[in-house]
């Protein structure tokens, strides 16, 4: 019900290479140099990662789509590769080289983010840093693993700093809980990567997805970047609008607070709701307007049904509020149930099944084949050409998921609350990595709550235990935030080994890069953070307090939890149900009939809070291209098609400039992005 339709409209530039054509025997491979090379990079990634977002309060290097460090590390090599091919060109990488380095850092970035290791290790320690007899933590304290988190005694030199994790007192205080949580990123991961391998077909080949997300490395990378992208004006004139704009608001916030500036970012002098004060109005709730040039450009490589269907259905979710308001849902005399209409996160989570469950119908042909060749020995169909086999692929989810699970509930869970967890967390995960794949946001979300959130808000906290909550707890440092969710990368990575030239890279090569980035990208990661909050210490006011603050947030939530418990909530379900409803009537609407212009993975996207910040650029990018398209065709679409990577290039290559002029000079500068 999901299948991508046929539109003239549709003229993302991912339609250049047929997906169904014949694979060829002849695959590229990687050279020795691309894998030290990507080696090289995960620690040095990762500690500008870390030190910029939590130190330095810099641009978010790691929470994008295309994560910034990532891309602006490849814009380096390209520039190197460049010219290397001109003095040496036996030394120069290719573009499956590219892409393989590209994707390693990328997996190792990820999990040096928020969402990963930036939420684990402050929730390690938090629990007993923060517990005081006034907030009466110690009632779930002793519920607790001890394996799951370090000796207290290395608790006090994590938030007070001036001292050094690499001593040996400290290295043996965390040394279980790190060996512990590698584990389990490194299964939880794996699970996601066989997942991603048995959808892979059916997405790339059978629906075609745009993926548009990939175009942008894939380009920059071509040929190893010695193409005529490159000596394109267009594209140069979209590089010199951010680079410009960016420079200025830098003079402006860093040095000279007297220059005039340009708003990119949503702030509070283009903040649309404080301009309603009245009801219903007032209730449409934080609406700000930016102008992100890297939001435009990568919004142009979309079909236009997705974002038209993002910033139409966003609008959409403000006037359900409003209406509800003007009729006396949410009067201060209305019940708790009447006052949540029209449960829009509760219509995200529906829509979020949804889109997964249909996702699944869609590819049951591909999944079929799959399961005949890993349990029948179908030789009719081939899966040597897959990052690994389908047999591999379908034993690595049951045996993962196993132990996903056993680890669930030596934290605490119910065998059954944690299957209920885990499995709806893979389910809702999965609609996050397909709209990665035709949406290609530059960042996201699920549901607020994501899976254990909306388990327990659903359910109830009467049914369940304050084992069971505590435990929560402690699992929803990569359940609260999905920006930096691995597993949409791992997909794109396999797009892009289909789509490299002049050879298509073997798909078997990314899995060790994978899975060596998950390695020693985790361990770069604990290196890292505990590095820099046993110097700095957690509790000094200059250090991001929002990622420090991880460290209570959801120990707060749990008191709330069991200090005031909550019944199951019928109406959530049926706000649920509205959701996955809705996602049907609109993929049915789209496969049906052409002109349909509402895409269900819009509807979706819209009640996560996603869009906040970029629903505006988003118009704008749609509103480009839909008159560009009309005016002048797919021709003129090509040939704008280098001004908007320009904008999207531009804005990453200065704010990574600037982040390492921060770094070099001490200065906190000026944050590019998000907001």
């Amino acid at each position: 019900m999901l299948l991508k339709k046929k539109s003239t409209n549709d003229a993302s530039p991912s339609s250049g290479t047929p997906r169904n054509a014949e694979p060829s025997a002849d695959r590229a491979r990687v050279s020795a140099r691309a894998w030290v090379i990507g080696l090289l990079l995960i620690p040095i990634l990762v500690f500008w990662v870390e030190y910029t977002e939590i130190v330095a309060s810099g641009p978010d290097l790691a929470a994008m789509s295309l994560p910034m460090s990532s891309v602006f590390a490849l814009l380096v090599l390209v520039g190197i590769n460049a010219l290397l091919v001109r003095v040496k060109p036996t030394w120069a990488l290719t573009q499956p080289d590219l892409v393989v380095i590209y994707t390693m850092t990328t997996i190792a970035v990820y999990i040096s983010g928020i969402g990963m290791m930036q939420f684990l290790n402050p929730t390690l320690v938090g629990w007993s840093h923060f517990a005081t007899p006034e907030n009466n933590w110690s009632h779930w304290a002793h519920y607790v693993r001890p394996w799951a988190v370090p000796n207290v005694s290395a608790v006090s030199g994590y938030y007070n700093g001036r001292t050094s994790f690499f001593t040996p007192a400290n290295i043996s205080a965390w040394a279980e809980p790190i060996i512990i949580w590698t584990g389990f990123i490194f299964v939880l991961l794996f699970c996601m990567f066989c997942i991603a391998t048995l959808m892979r077909k059916h997405w790339v080949e059978s629906e075609r997805l745009n993926f548009p997300i990939v175009q942008i490395p894939l380009e920059i990378t071509r040929n190893g970047g010695n193409t005529p992208f490159w000596r394109n004006p267009l594209l140069w004139a979209g590089v010199a609008i951010p680079v410009v704009l960016e420079t200025i608001n830098t003079i402006h916030f860093t040095v000279m607070p007297g220059m005039p500036y340009v708003p990119i970012k949503p702030e509070a002098s283009i903040q649309i709701d404080t301009h309603f004060t009245s009801p219903p109005w007032n209730s449409m709730g934080y609406t700000v307007v930016g102008f992100y040039p890297f939001v435009i450009g990568l919004t142009y490589l979309l079909a236009q049904d997705v974002s038209f269907s993002c910033w139409f259905f966003y609008l959409a979710k403000k006037a359900e509020t409003i209406i509800a308001t003007a009729m006396g849902f949410r009067d201060a005399g209305a019940g708790a149930a009447a006052q949540q209409i029209p449960y829009t996160n509760e219509q995200s989570v529906g829509a979020f099944i949804g889109v997964a469950i249909f996702s699944i119908l869609m590819a049951r042909p591909a999944l079929k084949d799959s399961w005949k060749k890993a349990f029948c020995g179908d030789k009719s169909v081939d899966d040597s050409e897959e990052p690994i086999s389908y047999k591999l692929a379908y034993v690595g989810i049951a045996v993962s998921g196993l132990l996903l699970v056993s680890f669930g509930v030596a934290l605490g869970l119910s065998p059954l609350l944690a299957f209920v967890f885990f499995g709806l967390f893979f389910i809702m995960a999965l609609t996050f990595t397909r709209i990665r794949a035709e949406a290609g946001l530059p960042w996201g979300n699920g549901p607020g709550g994501l899976a254990h959130g909306n388990i327990v808000s659903f359910a109830g906290t009467e049914s369940m235990s304050t084992q069971e909550l505590t435990a929560f707890s402690f699992l929803n440092w990569f359940d609260s935030d999905w920006r930096c969710m691995p597993q949409p990368a791992m997909l794109e990575a396999m797009k892009m080994a289909d789509t490299t030239t002049p050879k298509k890279l073997n798909a078997r090569m990314l899995t060790p890069a994978i899975f060596v980035a998950i390695v020693v990208g985790t361990l770069a990661a604990w290196v890292s953070t505990l590095g820099i909050y046993y110097h700095f210490g957690a509790d000094n006011a200059s250090l991001d307090n929002w990622r420090t603050g991880q460290g209570h947030y959801q120990f707060d939530q749990l008191h709330s939890w069991i200090s005031s418990p909550q019944p199951m909530s019928l109406p959530r379900f049926e706000g649920a149900a509205v959701g996955f409803v809705l996602v049907a009537i609109l993929s049915t609407m789209r496969t049906r009939f052409v002109w349909w212009p509402l895409h269900p993975i819009g509807y979706a996207v819209a009640n996560t809070g996603a869009l906040d910040w970029i629903w505006f650029p988003i118009l704008i990018g749609w509103l480009c291209k839909a008159v560009i398209l009309r005016y002048g065709g797919i021709k003129l679409y090509r040939t704008c098609l280098p001004f908007f990577m320009g904008l999207f290039i531009g804005d990453y290559a200065i704010s990574g400039i600037l982040s390492l002029v921060f770094l070099a000079t001490g200065h906190s500068g000026y944050r590019t992005f998000p907001i």
